[in-house]
């Protein structure tokens, strides 16, 4: 197999092996986890398959042996780290970030900020031309939104604007009350 296994340092409990698809410039990431992604962060090694290019990755059929390659070879080295060091991975200090609670909290907590974004759009958008970087502008905007400037750098740089049109805007509030309904 032409790739390599990559377990990057600030990350130990994770693990991946990217290799060419049938679509010219495409990559298939093979990644092992100790917990998982899809679900409430159920601990132990997962294997989860994504692309470059968010887009559903396409093989030829001779590329398949690599697949299986790469999928072994993700696999088994995330097992080999899960028995290594896994138990000891999981402290309990941390909020589950897979938590349906906790994906609740930061589903509420996006919508408020952009309810906020919203009421006070017109000086932000003034910030943003008057400042000279990013930087900047978000130590100027944090204090606008009750936010830590890491926080609202991080926010703003994935924002996307046309949320911000009436229909999402209704829908994001109807769906802000029924997060804050549920128990």
């Amino acid at each position: 197999m032409g790739s390599e296994v990559f377990t990057p340092d600030d990350e130990p409990h994770e693990t991946e092996v990217a290799l060419d698809t049938g679509i010219r410039d495409q990559r298939l990431v093979v990644s092992g986890w100790f917990a998982s992604h899809a679900d409430s962060g159920t601990p132990g090694p997962h294997v989860h398959l994504s692309t470059n290019d968010k887009r559903n990755p396409v093989l030829k059929t001779s590329q398949i042996p690599e697949l299986v390659e790469a999928l072994q070879v993700v696999g088994g080295h995330i097992d080999r780290m899960w028995e290594e060091k896994g138990e000891t991975w999981f402290t309990g200090d941390e909020p589950d970030p897979n938590d349906p609670t906790v994906i609740r909290q930061r589903q509420i907590e996006q919508l408020v900020f952009l309810d906020n974004l919203r009421a006070n759009f017109s000086q932000i958008a003034e910030i943003l031309l008057q400042s000279e970087d990013m930087h900047g502008a978000s130590a100027a905007i944090a204090p606008l939104l009750g936010m830590d400037e890491v926080e609202i750098l991080g926010r703003l740089n994935s924002i996307n604007l046309f949320a911000m049109t009436r229909v999402p805007t209704e829908a994001g509030r109807e769906k802000l009350k029924d997060l804050r309904e549920q128990p």
